[in-house]
């Protein structure tokens, strides 16, 4: 990561930096900067008030080709002009009836900032399949979005953004890198690796967790190596479940890690990992000329967050990209505080000044 220098507090946690610059509230106003945050109790003169609890709510339809997504619309109360986001769902089948994205929408709207909420494809009312969707075809269903947010007459134009969850947050930088209309993206809790290896990462990462040895855990990341061959290429489907059931019947029977490799040859995770291939979202971010912020939990237990973390500062730090990185040291996968929704939103409102 190289040498930071220390910047000053935030509630008793230290603020680091890389560049020269200053800092105001709970930022750094630099490009090339590294926000690294143990924000563990009150934001302080940083916190945005919130808006009163009404908002108005609508639901909406969009289209992005012949797919019809469905969305919830919520503005904040008052006048406007509002900056606005259209959430990203993470993987698998995900709708607004989802409870993480659900608390960002309605902490977001009570922080002035419009969201658009949408059923993923494939999900709830919005047509389609996410299953063997590429993540370019999932983008421009945010691209989609973002059109609609211009015709509302309540959001400010110029401040409009996608914010991804997890998976999603592979997604947003390839919306942001293809459309002129998006002002800022926002990663949550997302790696910045290809996606196969995240898929090798997430499953030795459960591993790991139960206990599973060094040479135990070589045989999973096996078997998961066979699995996503199989899958990329067609090939070598009988050496995978050989692999498989022989785990099976041995030390690893009843291992949760273990039993959730698909037996189907047919499973839909095939589909979904030959249609996305290595995605690789750092390619993305490079095109992305709108400022970006990368938001991680330190006890993420599905994505190594140091390696995404030096992999953003390896091939984004030195290069001119106006982006931040807030590491909530004590914090999971799904991560929610109302001092980061604090954060975000004032982030959102100096238009992504960090």
């Amino acid at each position: 990561m190289g040498s930071l220098i220390r910047s000053g507090e935030i509630s008793g946690c230290p603020i680091w930096r890389r560049d020269a610059g200053t800092y105001e509230d709970m930022y750094l106003q630099v490009s090339k900067v590294v926000l690294l945050a143990c924000l563990l109790t009150v934001v302080g003169n940083a916190q945005v008030t919130e808006k009163p609890a009404d908002q108005r709510k609508t639901e909406v339809e969009y289209r992005n080709g012949e797919i019809v997504l469905s969305a919830t619309l919520l503005i904040p109360s008052g006048p406007g002009p509002f900056p606005a986001v259209v959430i990203v769902h993470g993987s698998g089948s995900s709708t607004r009836a989802n409870p993480w994205t659900g608390a960002y929408a309605d902490a977001l709207v009570k922080r002035g900032i419009a969201v658009l909420h949408p059923d993923k494809r494939g999900s709830g009312k919005s047509t389609g399949n996410w299953i063997n969707s590429t993540f370019l075809e999932l983008a421009d269903d945010a691209i989609a979005g973002v059109r609609l947010l211009k015709t509302i007459p309540e959001i400010d134009k110029t401040r409009i953004g996608v914010i991804g969850f997890s998976q999603g947050g592979h997604i947003v930088p390839a919306a942001a890198a293809r459309s002129g209309d998006i002002s800022f993206a926002i990663s949550i809790s997302a790696s910045t690796v290809p996606m196969m290896e995240q898929i090798m990462d997430e499953v030795e990462i459960m591993a790991e967790n139960e206990g599973l040895n060094k040479a135990e855990i070589e045989v999973v990341n096996d078997i998961n190596r066979k699995a996503i061959y199989a899958a990329l290429t067609g090939n070598g489907v009988d050496d995978y479940l050989k692999a498989l059931n022989a785990a099976k019947e041995g030390p690893l029977r009843g291992k949760e890690v273990v039993e959730g490799f698909p037996t189907d040859p047919d499973h839909p995770s095939r589909t979904f990992i030959h249609t996305i291939g290595d995605y690789d979202p750092i390619p993305y971010w490079k095109k992305v000329s709108v400022p970006f912020l990368f938001v991680y939990g330190g006890k993420d237990t599905q994505i190594r967050i140091r390696k995404s973390i030096d992999r953003i500062e390896n091939t984004l730090g030195k290069s001119g990209y106006n982006y931040s990185i807030l590491l909530f040291h004590n914090n999971g996968h799904g991560i929610f505080r109302e001092d980061l929704l604090d954060l975000i939103a004032r982030w959102i409102l100096d238009k992504g000044v960090s």
